[in-house]
């Protein structure tokens, strides 16, 4: 294994689709991180916040941990069932943390938390966000309402002025 930049990485998400840019994320962390910790939002905590899944927790696991075989990682990586939008992040030991620059705001909270708590701030990496055809960004909404692909190019029903 090669020595990389810091010693533990969390990143957390949804993943109900690994799209182009989670791709980007998580080959980001796995760039970083010696060992990656990702928090995988539970069924629970998405039904608490309101968030449309077509994937359960099981079956976005099994997707995410596919993509890390096929990227070789496995040995290093651990998924934590995230049941808040901290999770791992307030975890005691000095972290790294991977945020896209929409969920940045998650990593300056988890770092006040952390401040009240003592701990020492997360390291915060952003990665930019990854964009569609249609110049928006990539998510697993639009790819769930079958408007665009994992690569972001857009479906038939998604182009304008196509039925």
């Amino acid at each position: 294994m090669s020595k990389r930049l810091f010693k533990q990485v969390v990143v957390g998400g949804t993943f109900d689709y690994i799209h182009k840019g989670h791709v980007l994320l998580l080959d980001c962390v796995l760039s970083l991180g010696n060992k990656v910790i990702i928090g995988l939002s539970s069924d629970s905590f998405l039904e608490e916040i309101g968030k449309c899944v077509d994937h359960n927790y099981k079956q976005r696991f099994e997707l995410l941990r596919s993509y890390l075989k096929t990227k070789g990682a496995l040995g290093r990586c651990s998924i934590f069932e995230l049941k808040d939008r901290y999770g791992p992040a307030l975890f005691p030991k000095s972290v790294t943390i991977v945020v896209s620059e929409e969920t940045q705001i998650f990593a300056d909270e988890c770092n006040l938390i952390r401040f009240s708590m003592g701990l020492t701030p997360l390291v915060k990496v952003v990665v930019p966000l990854v964009y569609a055809e249609d110049g928006e960004r990539i998510s697993s909404t639009k790819i769930r309402n079958r408007e665009i692909d994992s690569k972001g190019q857009l479906l038939c029903s998604g182009r304008k002025g196509t039925p």
